[in-house]
């Protein structure tokens, strides 16, 4: 039962907040459109958050940050509560951002021309970790069956896995909606390990598993793994920036850091410090709050799929609030089916960017109150119509 303290049916107007979600739609799109794209919800963050900056902001003074233990130490605590993974504060590094210390990794254990693992359709930055530093992308894409479940390709994998130097694995995985098991990611050690390819492990949508499926930190399986995490999309707070990586072994993390300080990554700011120290210190009642309400929205959009829009695949996710829909029914290009919900008035995002396997999806962001969720959905019935 969802927590009643917490309000999600609230509609803000977010036009005028500088957001890329919403005022950048029409510079992406090119013409004004409903937005559901983007990784980002439509909730104010949790009302700790904003009163932890608050306090800050009281403040008047805005000096350079120090490091601050107290991070490390709210960190190691929540993931051990959480996700039942003991680790040291000596362990955590704070980074500005999971997608610049995922570069920064791939720069710190790899050289150019070394070969990198990514299993498509996955979240596009992961190409540019490995093409955009001279690194060779070993594209081992994941399968999938009737159902719309995604597996990892493990036979595949192990005619590659010799060539590669690394592995980016996206856990959860961001958009096909799997929560990896336990069983999975063993596995998948145990192809990795023999070779020497270290693992990086982008835990972002961690926080934001159902209950039904719990997650699995890589770093519980894989020691010499490089696990990626923050509070930016489980608490709506991407805007502030901040992460945490996680890297055991003296040399090692010695190793990373040298490449964070000098990219310029290492650490964060004053106020994406006091986020992640509140969000994980007394955001759990909040969060509860939010799956609960995530939970509906898939629900409710699996509904309307069902009785408005039978031919579109849909199978809810496991985590989160992306939905990964299967056009295909639609019998139409890639090209077509963007110039068609495009038409409608609705922004996905086009599941071609999600490289191999993409091709005939799209992504649709269902962290929104209910009632936009229903308008952008009657937007992509629209576009179904037009045929």
């Amino acid at each position: 039962m969802r927590e009643t303290q917490f309000d999600f049916d609230t509609v803000n107007d977010r036009w005028h907040t500088d957001s890329v979600k919403w005022a950048g739609a029409r510079r992406k799109f090119g013409r004004p459109v409903f937005p559901m794209w983007v990784a980002d919800m439509d909730f104010p963050a949790a009302p700790n958050i904003l009163h932890a900056l608050e306090q800050r902001l009281a403040e008047p003074v805005l000096g350079y940050p120090d490091h601050d233990e107290m991070v490390h130490e709210a960190a190691a605590e929540w993931w051990h509560q959480r996700h039942s993974w003991t680790v040291t504060t000596e362990e955590v590094i704070l980074v500005q951002g999971v997608v610049p210390a995922l570069n920064a990794a791939v720069r710190a254990f790899s050289q150019p021309g070394d070969g990198i693992i990514v299993m498509p359709p996955v979240y596009p930055p992961f190409f540019a970790a490995v093409t955009g530093q001279g690194r060779r992308l070993i594209s081992v894409p994941l399968r999938m069956d009737a159902g719309l479940r995604y597996e990892m390709d493990f036979a595949s994998l192990a005619a590659q896995v010799a060539q590669a130097k690394m592995l980016l694995l996206c856990s959860p995985h961001n958009p096909v909606g799997r929560v990896w098991t336990t069983q999975e990611l063993q596995q998948l050690v145990s192809l990795c390990r023999p070779h020497g390819v270290r693992i990086v492990s982008d835990e972002i949508h961690a926080d934001l598993s159902f209950p039904e499926q719990a997650h699995t930190p890589m770093g519980k399986l894989d020691p010499s793994a490089i696990v990626l995490a923050s509070a930016s999309k489980s608490f709506n707070v991407a805007g502030l920036g901040g992460a945490v990586a996680w890297l055991r072994g003296v040399e090692a993390k010695a190793q990373l850091v040298e490449e964070l300080r000098r990219s310029g990554i290492l650490g964060t700011h004053t106020f994406a410090k006091t986020a992640l120290r509140a969000a994980w210190q007394e955001g759990g009642p909040w969060l509860r709050a939010l799956q609960s309400y995530l939970g509906e929205n898939a629900q409710f959009l699996a509904s309307y799929l069902q009785q408005y829009l039978p031919e579109v695949g849909f199978r809810k996710p496991d985590f989160g609030y992306l939905a990964w829909l299967d056009l295909r029914a639609w019998r139409l290009s890639d090209e077509e089916i963007e110039a068609r919900i495009l038409a409608a008035g609705l922004g996905l995002n086009w599941g071609p960017s999600f490289g191999e396997g993409g091709s005939g999806f799209v992504r649709l962001n269902f962290g929104t109150p209910r009632k936009f969720l229903a308008h952008g959905l009657d937007l992509l019935r629209r576009a179904a119509a037009q045929a």
